[in-house]
């Protein structure tokens, strides 16, 4: 299963050129530091209630990237074809239903190197947060990294068997001498309405022959929190609570994900 993964996503990284490359970093922090599964962050809730100081040690974040597309001056766009792409990282997950209860390897992955854009000059990118009803609909169908081994559908505890998770938060919660864990989980066709991210650039950037594209995108995960004014009471997103999925999508797209930099790349 390691190597079915990894061949997957190293398929990716053929050409390190510049040369009609779109390189795309998610660069996750906790607020100005940076992001570490294990290392206890301080959080202060909204909610007013005795656990308004709050510690959390995360175990995993994992989002789906997907229909990555350029745009150019005139407004046109040029779509990445297949461009799904598995943001994480996460310690080791055993995936069920599978033969020996094999387990996906621990990842940190937060960079998708593209080759052999179209050229031009473009001054913005989208992408969306999930996957689209065609493959969500279908977990069999295989497209970019879509598929059953990553642990992020029915084989991760998710409810709707035939579905994938959209985007996962997990972290322990401590409150003085208490702790409670904290699961949150996104996904459904409902949600992928209105799920694209759209982001300007300062200036629009030429995709060509002699250079490519870096966009690095910073991800703020205390901005994720923010989905509950009472993380500590609503510890659980699942299916049963769509309006907690719609804030923890809505975070990630309007608070979390902003825009540091886009420059060309000529190495």
């Amino acid at each position: 299963m390691a190597s079915f993964t990894a061949c997957s996503k190293d398929e990716l990284q053929e050409n390190q050129s510049s040369s009609n490359t779109l390189r795309l970093q998610f660069d996750s922090k906790f607020g100005d530091q940076d992001f570490e599964l294990k290392k206890r962050y301080p959080y202060r809730t909204a909610s007013g209630t005795a656990e308004s100081d709050l510690e959390l040690s995360f175990d995993r974040l994992r989002y789906w990237v997907s229909n990555v597309k350029l745009v150019k001056a005139d407004g046109s766009e040029v779509a990445i074809p297949e461009s799904y792409y598995l943001i994480e990282e996460t310690g080791a997950i055993t995936v069920p239903h599978l033969k020996q209860d094999e387990q996906y390897p621990a990842t940190k992955r937060d960079e998708v190197t593209i080759p052999h854009v179209e050229a031009g000059s473009y001054n913005a990118i989208k992408f969306s947060i999930g996957v689209e009803p065609k493959y969500n609909d279908n977990i069999t169908l295989r497209a970019g990294e879509l598929g059953l081994l990553n642990g992020m559908g029915f084989s991760d505890g998710w409810m709707w068997f035939t579905s994938y998770i959209f985007q996962k938060l997990d972290a322990t919660m401590y409150s003085g001498t208490e702790s409670k864990s904290l699961r949150w989980d996104s996904g459904s066709n409902a949600l992928y309405e209105g799920a694209e991210k759209s982001i300007t650039f300062p200036s629009a950037i030429t995709i060509d022959q002699k250079q490519g594209l870096n966009v690095h995108v910073k991800v703020d995960v205390r901005e994720l929190l923010t989905t509950s004014n009472d993380p500590w009471q609503n510890n659980m997103i699942t299916q049963s609570t769509p309006e907690l999925m719609l804030a923890f999508r809505n975070a990630l797209l309007e608070k979390a994900m902003q825009l540091e930099s886009a420059t060309a790349i000529t190495e």
